[in-house]
């Protein structure tokens, strides 16, 4: 195997010589490929369909038909609501009835954006609630995560639940530091902030962690409760953390009711999750999210899974039924097959965001997006992909941020545990522009090799023949 990576290494260089066939030959041991290379004009010379029609793990290029199928059917001004509603009547400074949160899956709801609908009730010189505050979720049903997600996975903030109650991205920052080797790391996560975490982690040296196959770990309580547990390496000060909120509602209870304490505003009643029923409702306020755009923008850019999944759910609710991770895909794939020409009938799909290890995608299926994409190039999803060595998750892939690359690639990429694509636009030497799909899965490395990696050599290889040869 060493003698096979250190092969690799030399050719690099000579990529110009090889063959595409031989390069691909050079993929990791037991790895699976699909390849398409077409032509966006009439006069390109290259062409190349290998494998395209297996069915492999799309990861993140799945985005590309969430960020489609939205842009389509929602337009690129929609944006997301949060709604304030009341029942009942005020009596100078007490309200005597309920007040109900309606909220609709926004990505980006901020605790100000919260403040901003509660602050209504000040500006009515309300002081006393005599009734409940209710929280309605019921826009969406099902799970909060898809089938597939990795369980141990969950406590991270990429695989934050899609919940109709999101609030600021269902993520909580905290930190270890490291307070000396053989010694426990002190945990910090901010006063506001409504979890409960323990910690008994260590800070060992990199020799015992390993000899010990030491790990830092995350234990999911109920409500958002967590445990650490494990080890981490001494050689950094502090080590950053992202919590992912395990329970949006006990979440969103806890920073309501600390919005409405710092706001002055007494509840005689409860905080509690319930639908908006009956029509003796009134809308007091609403905030709105970011526009449609800009959020397909970020989706893109940073690959955001959260934007992509609350995205796909609102794909599949109306006025009379509540979206969810299944309705999502019916609705994407009907968009896809209706309004770009491209049939997902055979596709496997769980969620939006390709983090499911369940999704299933031919490279082929990718390319035709593509290709349609390109006759359709003021679509936000189009003109989002990240620019190689410029932007987004393609600024520092090591593959194509140097030149010949650099600036050459305008793609999405995609990474799950033994997966890693890469779906877009390359311009070549020659001047002409291609559609490129390359999927490589099974993918099984040693935990320690030299670097460049195998994976990077690989693609950059096959991506460098293509542009010296297109």
């Amino acid at each position: 195997m060493l003698m096979r990576i250190f092969i690799l290494l030399i050719l690099a260089p000579a990529v110009q010589a090889a063959d595409w066939k031989s390069i691909l030959d050079q993929a990791p041991e037991g790895s699976q490929v699909a390849l398409v290379v077409e032509p966006l004009s009439t006069s390109a010379p290259l062409q190349i369909h290998y494998r395209d029609d297996r069915f492999l793990p799309p990861a993140s290029t799945l985005k590309l038909f969430t960020a489609t199928a939205a842009e389509l059917e929602l337009g690129t001004d929609f944006r997301f609501e949060t709604r304030l509603w009341h029942r009942g009547q005020q009596q100078n400074g007490r309200w005597k009835g309920d007040w109900l949160l309606e909220f609709r899956g926004a990505p980006d709801l901020s605790r100000q954006q919260l403040a901003e609908l509660l602050k209504h009730l000040r500006q009515r010189k309300i002081r006393e609630i005599d009734g409940d505050l209710l929280l309605d979720v019921s826009y969406f049903s099902g799970y909060d995560r898809a089938i597939g997600w990795p369980w141990n996975n969950l406590g991270v903030c990429y695989s934050a639940p899609a919940s109709a109650l999101t609030l600021e991205s269902n993520c909580i920052a905290a930190s270890l530091t490291n307070q000396g080797v053989d010694r426990p790391a002190r945990f910090f996560v901010p006063a506001h902030q409504p979890v409960e975490v323990t910690s008994d982690v260590m800070v060992y040296e990199r020799e015992r962690i390993e000899a010990d196959l030491c790990t830092l770990e995350s234990r999911v309580g109920p409500g958002n409760r967590y445990h650490l547990s494990g080890c981490i390496n001494n050689r950094r000060d502090v080590l950053p953390l992202n919590f992912a909120i395990n329970d949006p509602i006990a979440h969103g209870k806890a920073v309501v009711r600390q919005e409405l304490s710092r706001l002055g505003i007494v509840l005689r009643g409860e905080i509690r999750a319930e639908e908006r029923t009956g029509n003796n409702w009134q809308q007091a306020a609403r905030v709105h999210s970011a526009p449609l755009q800009g959020l397909l923008t970020e989706m893109l850019q940073d690959s955001d899974n959260l934007i992509a999944d609350l995205t796909l759910k609102n794909l599949g609710a109306d006025a009379s039924t509540p979206g969810s991770f299944a309705r999502g895909v019916r609705a994407m794939k009907h968009s896809i097959q209706t309004r770009t020409g491209v049939d997902l009938g055979l596709a496997k799909l769980t969620d939006g965001s390709g983090l499911s290890r369940d999704n299933l995608l031919q490279a082929r299926q990718l390319a035709e997006l593509l290709q349609w994409l390109a006759k359709h190039p003021d679509m936000t999803s189009y003109q989002a992909l990240p620019v190689s060595g410029e932007n987004g998750t393609l600024k520092y892939r090591s593959s194509t941020r140097k030149p010949p690359l650099k600036g050459a690639i305008q793609a999405k990429s995609g990474t799950v545990n033994g997966s890693r694509n890469l779906a877009g636009y390359i311009n070549t030497a020659s001047g002409e522009r291609y559609v490129f799909v390359l999927m490589l899965s099974g993918i099984s490395l040693p935990a320690k090799m030299q670097r460049p990696t195998p994976i990077t050599v690989f693609e950059r290889s096959l991506l460098e023949w293509i542009y010296h040869n297109g």
